[in-house]
Formats: structure tokens, C-alpha cells, sequence
């Protein structure tokens, strides 16, 4: 069909039906930063007056996950994690290596 009507072949280009779907200058969502609202501030309390939840965040590793591992934590810790400071949990079906105990430390 777009051989035979222009407008065709340039509604269904795929560059066209991407900057539909994505929107033209639109970031990924990852790349959308967290409002202020959400972060842990200096008190104890946030700023609507409500606590900070009690939890923590649990990660499933295998020893042979280290750089998987390394490499989401620093995600985590950039993206959401820095202002909130929620402490790590670590679960495997067998006991950690001391390599692996030793880069995930504190």
C-alpha cells in the first residue's frame, strides 16, 4: 500500500509509529526522577506527617550473582534508595561466600 499512496508509507513507518507509542522527547520512565514528596528527609517524619514505613529490601543472590548484585544495589541506591536508606536483606539457598559477603558490606 505504500507503494501506492505516500501518506501511507509515512503514517506506518516505524519511526512514526515509535514516536506515537513513546512520544516524541519523552524519557524512559527509569529516567523520570522520584518526586521530593517521597524521600526520607533530616526528621523522622515525612513531610505529610506521616512515619517512614519499617522494611527493607530483599534480594534473592546466588554467590555467583555478585555483579548482578553490585550492579542493582547501585541502581537502587541512585534511583530510590540514598534519600530513603532502607537496610539490604540477602536470601540464598546456601551460605554466602566470604567474596560475596565481603563486597556486600557496608
Amino acid at each position: 500500500m505504500s507503494f501506492s499512496h505516500e501518506g501511507y508509507g509515512q503514517a506506518t513507518s516505524l519511526s512514526k509509529i515509535k514516536e506515537q507509542l513513546v512520544g516524541a522527547g519523552h524519557n524512559p520512565p527509569y529516567k523520570t526522577p522520584v518526586p521530593e514528596h517521597y524521600y526520607q528527609h533530616t526528621n523522622t517524619s515525612s513531610p505529610h506527617g506521616e512515619r517512614k514505613a519499617n522494611a527493607v529490601i530483599v534480594m534473592l543472590a546466588r554467590n555467583g550473582d555478585l555483579a548482578g548484585v553490585l550492579k542493582s544495589m547501585k541502581q537502587m541506591e541512585d534511583r530510590f534508595n540514598k534519600k530513603f536508606r532502607y537496610p539490604y536483606v540477602f536470601l540464598n539457598e546456601e551460605p554466602f561466600t566470604d567474596k560475596f559477603k565481603q563486597y556486600i558490606q557496608p
